[in-house]
């Protein structure tokens, strides 16, 4: 498959911020998919799920963030933008 392009910082930071939210929802998801499953059937689950993140990760966040190393953040700006995209997602119900 051919690796993501980006050819604005803008048009890279919205796939990243894109990909923060594609996270939060796979993330809400499997937490609602488990609740009365099996320990075997949760595991499944989270196996799949975390391959599908996992892809989000490598085809869309990180190719952003090669295409434009600014927005490589730490860990504390990533948990602000991720709250931040969610309190947005949240309102916009």
């Amino acid at each position: 498959m051919n690796q993501m392009t980006f050819p604005t910082l803008d048009s890279a930071r919205s796939a990243r911020d894109g990909g923060i939210d594609a996270m939060a929802a796979l993330d809400k998801a499997v937490r609602e998919v488990l609740v009365g499953l099996s320990d075997a059937d949760q595991k499944k689950i989270k196996l799949a799920f975390g391959e599908v993140m996992g892809e989000v990760v490598e085809k869309l966040i990180n190719p952003a963030i090669r295409a434009f190393p600014e927005l490589d953040l730490d860990q504390t700006t990533w948990t602000a933008i991720a709250r931040a995209r969610a309190v947005a997602r949240a309102n916009a119900v």
